[in-house]
């Protein structure tokens, strides 16, 4: 009977450590993403900053989501100026360039998807012209 006793203790022991195990994998890809998000709006906002001081032009971030991989931001803009495109490039280079930041450490300065432990980062920008 002791014997008994000791291998069922070992099993539950180990069942505990695999769960705990998952719990500690799935809390470091979600504050992975969270991080990515966090860094993809600071550079999404300085892209607006410059833009607007440029071109003298109202915008913001309306919406940041993220999808396997791909954080999309929305951005409102309440002018005809600058280009889409332009909005787009910008936006897109300072998001990426803010994740690989958040991610290695350093600047990257270039707008190219970022890898990282679980997933590899890319931004696309969705460019919204609104009016009063």
């Amino acid at each position: 009977m002791k014997g008994q006793a000791a291998t069922e203790t070992l099993i539950v022991v180990a069942a505990v450590l695999v769960i705990i195990s998952a719990l500690v994998a799935s809390g470091q890809r979600s504050n992975e993403v969270s991080t990515a998000l966090s860094a993809a709006r600071t550079g999404a906002d300085e892209a607006i900053a410059k833009l607007d001081a440029q071109y003298g032009c109202q915008m913001s971030v309306y919406d940041l989501s993220f999808n396997n991989g791909t954080v999309v931001i929305t951005v409102n803009v309440l002018s005809s100026v600058p280009p889409n495109a332009v909005i787009e490039n910008e936006v897109r280079t300072e998001a990426l360039d803010h994740i690989y930041q958040a991610v290695t450490g350093t600047s990257l300065g270039i707008a190219q998807p970022v890898d990282a432990r679980y997933y590899r980062y890319d931004v696309s920008v969705v460019v919204t012209r609104v009016s009063k």
